[in-house]
């Protein structure tokens, strides 16, 4: 873990080789793998995307597209419904433009901005089903979803300026929130939900159970410990929380009471560096992953803040991402994706990402090793072609600046702050 109070440089420049930073990736379990076996592989069909590429290691693989309920539920929509309902059916049916997600317990949980709801795929029951569709809790921008270890479930909705609580029933419980507060980012550690919020710019603190505010986090300024537009928000392990300010394109990290332990990053096309960042998450492992929707991609950082290797790509292959925000990453929910894996690489944990755009909606990645025993070049041999994803692509930015035409202009003044959470669902 980071020494407290240390800050990491932000011009790092970062030319250590790849394959030498991933001997720290995930010291509990990333090892490059090897060693013979006699055992008989099985036979590899179809084409597979990894990062890094060859010749590291590779530790992420994308496993599939989500963008609709076919995805836990194929084959489920009667005859009757395509006859009856037809094209309207698949819309209902469909992720339109996700933004925050997260998953527990077999359920997914999508922001959807284009629908002002909740999406949740059910792979347990194979279902979809739309919370705060309708009725007085009805969400009119939902932007981030955070689901705590009791399946309750927090969104921030910030057109309606509040988060809403729901049971691990679904069920809407009450709101959270109070004058000049706009939710974009939330977090939760025991009893405590952090929110970033856009009007004070700043992180709040509430009881989650109760409302009641606890503290804040920071304030409005260019200094490590102040922020300009606070959006990406979690905790690690032991309750050290995490917030990612897109203006400043800075990483900070502070104790639960909001001491500040550490700070990265600068505006930049270079690896380790950020142009558009949005969501983040932290893994048990303490690897830190940031969301780049300029890059297209996913950059990985060590507990230290150093950089260990990005995935994903502007594109059109298996894996590509266009313009991602929001992610969250799950230990236990790999079971859903295991017919996904190639049989040469070992999964650890379940990596999900939104895109904006496209047909991969939410893109699954699952992060491990290879299997002892496969070889680089055969995990590798159905490989897609594929572009890395650092560096500033004239295409990417293009792209983000088309996208940013769909909002309204932000300000060059002090108090400015990020209108693409607000009306991007346009």
């Amino acid at each position: 873990m980071p020494q407290r109070n240390s800050q990491i440089g932000s011009n790092r420049t970062l030319l250590i080789p790849l394959a030498g930073l991933l001997v720290v990736l995930l010291i509990s379990g990333c090892g490059p793998g090897g060693g013979g076996t006699r055992a008989k592989k099985p036979s590899v069909t179809g084409q597979y995307a990894f990062w890094p590429m060859p010749p590291a290691d590779p530790h992420i693989q994308f496993l599939q597209p989500i963008a609709s309920r076919e995805d836990v539920a194929p084959n489920k929509r009667s005859a009757l419904s395509t006859m009856v309902f037809g094209e309207e059916d698949r819309q209902l049916s469909a992720v339109e433009k996700p933004y925050g997600v997260d998953i527990r317990n077999g359920r997914m949980y999508i922001c959807d901005i284009r629908k002002n709801t909740l999406v949740v795929l059910d792979f347990e029951k194979q279902q979809m089903r739309l919370v705060g569709a309708t009725g007085f809790n009805s969400l009119a921008n939902p932007v981030d979803v955070e689901v705590a270890d009791d399946g309750m479930i927090y969104v921030a909705d910030n057109e309606r300026r509040a988060v809403f609580v729901f049971d691990a029933n679904e069920k809407f419980l009450r709101v959270i929130g109070h004058d000049d507060f706009r939710p974009v980012g939330l977090a939760v550690f025991g009893e405590r939900l952090y929110v970033c919020n856009l009007d004070l710019q700043n992180v709040e603190i509430f009881n989650r159970f109760t409302g009641e505010t606890i503290g804040t986090i920071g304030e409005v300024g260019d200094e490590d410990g102040q922020f300009r537009v606070p959006l990406g928000i979690d905790v690690d392990a032991e309750g050290d929380v995490y917030v990612m300010d897109l203006m400043r394109c800075r990483l900070q990290k502070f104790s639960p009471d909001g001491e500040l332990l550490g700070a990265f990053g600068t505006s930049g096309d270079a690896p380790g560096s950020f142009v558009r960042p949005k969501h983040i998450a932290v893994d048990s492992d303490g690897v830190i992953y940031i969301v780049d929707a300029a890059f297209q991609n996913v950059q990985m950082f060590d507990p230290d803040f150093r950089l260990l290797m990005s995935f994903g790509a502007g594109g059109d292959f298996s894996g590509a991402m266009n313009l991602p925000a929001g992610i969250s990453v799950d230990d236990s929910s790999m079971k859903y994706f295991a017919d996904e894996l190639h049989p040469g690489f070992d999964p650890k944990r379940l990596v999900l990402v939104t895109n904006q755009f496209g047909f991969s909606k939410i893109g699954a990645y699952s992060m491990g090793d290879r299997r002892e025993g496969w070889s680089i070049s055969e995990l590798t041999a159905n490989a897609v072609d594929m572009q890395t994803g650092m560096g500033a692509i004239p295409d990417v930015l293009k792209l983000q600046s088309q996208a940013d035409t769909e909002l309204e202009t932000e300000s060059d003044t002090p108090d400015s702050t990020d209108t693409e959470v607000e009306e991007d669902r346009n």
